[in-house]
């Protein structure tokens, strides 16, 4: 519970990281990492070595320790 004052955070989820990576270390193409909300197809998302859709997806919350690895399968011609 937060006290008088205490700013209520929200915990921080996969969604936000997604968001914080394409927005804050994406220098070039942001668009090929994330498409609307979500990642863009052909990318997967592993949480902990599990696929995300196991773990609740971009609703995950980040816990200390958690790996999170975004791996690329679309390859360039």
């Amino acid at each position: 519970t937060n006290g008088p004052g205490e700013a209520k955070t929200k915990p921080l989820d996969v969604q936000y990281l997604m968001h914080y990576l394409r927005s804050r270390l994406l220098t070039e193409r942001p668009e090929l990492f994330m498409e609307g909300d979500t990642v863009r197809p052909g990318i997967l998302v592993l949480i902990n070595d599990t696929d995300w859709e196991l773990e609740g997806e971009g609703a995950y919350e980040i816990s200390d320790g958690d790996e999170i690895v975004f791996i690329s399968t679309l390859h360039g011609g």
